[in-house]
């Protein structure tokens, strides 16, 4: 009877105990759940990226030089200063590449391109050599640093040789033995 008594004792506890791990193996599981499905949604937008950077290398390798050509016939229309407008063009019609032609609104007057090209070519022209002649400059100090630096190192290179050569002939002093130690002679003990 006492058993019965103790079972009926325990089994509600044995029944709330079980319900509540049963509560917490679920939420478990669904945190797992949720987990698996972050990174698979990880993994998904990072294969996305990778095509999408694998179809963008494909396409510019196909269509490459025809987006250049676009880019450059369309860049003097994208709102830069005329300076970077007229190099451009200039760029456009040495290379040989031609504007597409647009519509009458949107066509721009050759003839106001080609006039200030002379200008801005011999301000170029007078820039580049400004800067030629700083990079000539720049060469000739560099190359006389050099110089100075083989020097220097010859100089080290021959007082190195005289150090040596001084301990070379200078006389090894004599190192005298080192005494030997005494033995010591063993206690005797007596009884």
């Amino acid at each position: 009877m006492e058993r019965d008594d103790l079972r009926s004792g325990i089994a509600p506890y044995l029944d709330q105990e079980t319900s509540e791990r049963t509560a917490i193996y679920d939420r478990l599981v669904g945190i797992e759940r949720e987990m698996k499905k972050r990174g698979s949604r990880r993994f998904t937008r990072y294969l996305i990226a990778i095509l999408i950077g694998v179809a963008a290398t494909l396409a510019w390798q196909s269509y490459g030089e025809s987006a250049k050509q676009i880019i450059a016939t369309r860049a003097p229309e994208l709102g830069w200063s005329p300076e970077t407008k007229q190099m451009i063009a200039t760029s456009i019609q040495w290379i040989g590449w031609t504007k597409p032609s647009a519509g009458p609104e949107k066509q721009v007057p050759s003839v106001t391109q080609t006039e200030p090209t002379t200008p801005s070519f011999a301000a170029g022209q007078q820039q580049m050599t400004q800067d030629l002649a700083a990079l000539r400059q720049t060469v000739e100090q560099l190359a006389g640093g050099q110089d100075q630096m083989a020097r220097e190192i010859r100089r080290w290179e021959s007082a190195v040789a005289e150090l040596n050569a001084k301990i070379r002939e200078s006389p090894q002093p004599s190192v005298a033995p080192a005494p030997k130690p005494m033995p010591v002679p063993p206690l005797s003990r007596t009884r």
